[in-house]
Parts: C-alpha cells; sequence; structure tokens
C-alpha cells in the first residue's frame, strides 16, 4: 500500500506501508478523491503538531473493495469517510483524521461500518466535500434554535458561511452575510443569498434596515479565513440573543466579551458536526445547496508535495488560501 508520509514539516514522501486486513467491525475502502484543507496545509507546515511519521488528508471518500457478508456496507459502494470519529481513549473522546490520527492521503483505509456513509447517485464527488460544511450549518441551526423568520447575522463570507446562509434559507430563516471581500459577497449573490453587507462601519445601519430596527435574533462568527474582528458583532444582536464561533480544530480566536455579557449573550463555540452527517447528504440529495459558483481545482497525487509547500508559504506570509475546493485524485 502507498501512503502519502510526512517525515518532518514541509517534508512529505510518498512511501510503501504494509497492505491492511479486513477485520470483522470494517469496511476496506479505495480513496478516490481527498480535499486539500486549511487543517491538512497547517499539519503540513508544523503549525499543527503531529507525532512523525504522519499521514495528512482531513476529508475524503472512496469506493469499498472488501467488507464482510453480513456489513450492511456493501462491496463496491462510494462513500464519504468521517473525518471526525469517536475514540474511546482520546481526552475528548474524538478522534480526528489528518490532526490526531493518520488521515487519507494513501491508497486504503480501514474504517469502521459507522464511519462510512454510502453516496447516492444524485450527489455528485464534488457536491460530496460540501458535506462537512452543511453539516456544520445543521449543528449551528440546532445549537441556536432557530426558528423561521428570525435574521441570523454570519460574520465571514468564505465557502463555510455561505453555505451556512444557504441552509438557513431552506430552513426559512433570514440569513445576513457582512464580510468586506467584494469576491465573496459576489459569490453569495450568486448563490441566492440576498442580504450581503460589506462589514465596515454601515454594517450597523444596514441591519437595524433589515430587522426593522429590532437588530439580529442570533450571530455566528465563522473563523475559516476570517480575519475580522469578532467582538464587532455584539452590538448588532438583540439582548439575549446567542453567537456561536465556528473554527476548525486548533484555531484559536480572541473575543472581547464585555458587551456580550452586559447583554446577556449566550456565547457557543462548534468544531465539529459528526452527528449531522446523513442530514447533510439528505439535502445535497435534495439539491438544497446551489454550489454552481465555488470554484473546483483538481490535481493528481503526485502534485501534493508542491500544492502543500505553495499553501503553507501562503499560510506563512499572512496570506488567506485561494478560496476553491482543490481535490486531489488518487489512481485507483
Amino acid at each position: 500500500m502507498k501512503v502519502w508520509q510526512l517525515a518532518y514539516p514541509h517534508n512529505l514522501q510518498h512511501v510503501l506501508s504494509p497492505d491492511l486486513k479486513l477485520s470483522s467491525d470494517k469496511v476496506k475502502v479505495k480513496i478516490t478523491k481527498a480535499l486539500l484543507t486549511e487543517s491538512d496545509v497547517a499539519v503540513y507546515s508544523g503549525a499543527i503538531k503531529v507525532k512523525s511519521p504522519f499521514i495528512p488528508g482531513r476529508l475524503a471518500i472512496g469506493q469499498v473493495t472488501e467488507a464482510n457478508e453480513d456489513s450492511f456496507i456493501k462491496k463496491g459502494e462510494r462513500v464519504y469517510l468521517a473525518g471526525i470519529t469517536e475514540d474511546e481513549l482520546s481526552p475528548d473522546g474524538l478522534k480526528i483524521a489528518g490532526e490526531t490520527s493518520d488521515g487519507f492521503y494513501r491508497d486504503f483505509v480501514l474504517a469502521g461500518v459507522d464511519d462510512v456513509y454510502p453516496l447516492p447517485s444524485s450527489v455528485t464527488d464534488e457536491g460530496a466535500f460540501l458535506i462537512d460544511a452543511i453539516a456544520l450549518a445543521e449543528r449551528v441551526i440546532d445549537e441556536m434554535q432557530i426558528t423561521v423568520g428570525q435574521h441570523v447575522l454570519v460574520l465571514g463570507a468564505g465557502l463555510y458561511a455561505n453555505v451556512l446562509c444557504q441552509i438557513l434559507i431552506y430552513h426559512r430563516a433570514v440569513p445576513i452575510l457582512a464580510d468586506n471581500n467584494a469576491e465573496r459577497l459576489a459569490r453569495a449573490k450568486k448563490s441566492g443569498i440576498y442580504y450581503t453587507f460589506p462589514n465596515d462601519e454601515t454594517l450597523k445601519e444596514n441591519v437595524n434596515a433589515v430587522t426593522g430596527g429590532k437588530f439580529a435574533d442570533g450571530a455566528v462568527y465563522m473563523a475559516y479565513g476570517n480575519r475580522s474582528e469578532p467582538s464587532v458583532i455584539f452590538p448588532l444582536l438583540k439582548r439575549d440573543a446567542c453567537v456561536c464561533f465556528c473554527a476548525p480544530t486548533g484555531k484559536s480566536i480572541h473575543v472581547n466579551l464585555e458587551y456580550a455579557m452586559k447583554h446577556n449573550i449566550t456565547i457557543k463555540g462548534i468544531t465539529e458536526s459528526r452527528e449531522f452527517v446523513s442530514t447533510a447528504i439528505n439535502l445535497l440529495a435534495q439539491k438544497a445547496v446551489n454550489y454552481s459558483a465555488f470554484s473546483y481545482c483538481s490535481y493528481k497525487e503526485e502534485e501534493l508535495p508542491s500544492l502543500m509547500e505553495k499553501y503553507a508559504n501562503l499560510l506563512g506570509s499572512g496570506a488567506n488560501l485561494p478560496e476553491q475546493m482543490d481535490v486531489v485524485k488518487f489512481i485507483f
């Protein structure tokens, strides 16, 4: 079996590894495509510390090549692999692929039958890589107990925020999207998000106008490529509102809570949404998310080291990664 192994930061090598043998509670999956994520680049650069040798790769899809006869997951099925799974031995009870355990940049993996999700034919490979974003959106809506007609301010208009706004619309809430990037806001408009505003001195006036002077019922700060000051959210909310701060694991957010405490605002932190993966797949099958405005780029797996180095240098310079879905194809 071939794997992409990180010997030390900035050194990703294609090496041979022993073949995997099927066990009773597992299925064997051939990785066909994997996504290159910000957390993968952080692991590669050493910003997220791992014990070498290590295999990065947070999100992937594949095809089942071996399964036990009594398994409800069948050989030949195209599946989405859960990036976060339960692990009784870890301090927080979770195992994160490509961060706290070996990831998916390799030929094959053994996965628990509860950690692979069959993909219906109506869900494309490209769509499948939005499952994590949609599942996060569903968890946000569940945690905040969003109801029909509520106004939800979303700060940060990257892909995850775009998807969140579309799912809010699906649930008949009213998202208000704010960002300082004109390209992001234009993409949001193309995706069907009506209220999009620059995050500047005019934002309070715009939120006030949309909500009829009542301000937002809740807010979400998306820390995926978002450098905005988080505490600017609080004065745009009703008293007793709820704010969710969403970030990839390992990313810190510094927030001034003085205004929030004075106005009894509830703060929630969300980094994962494993319970909502099946719901996300169903929403994709229902065409609840329009991703025609998103940019997809395809790469051969041999390009992984150079792509990782390019993006590590970008992050090291203080720049954000390009807003595109970088899909790495693995030879079948």
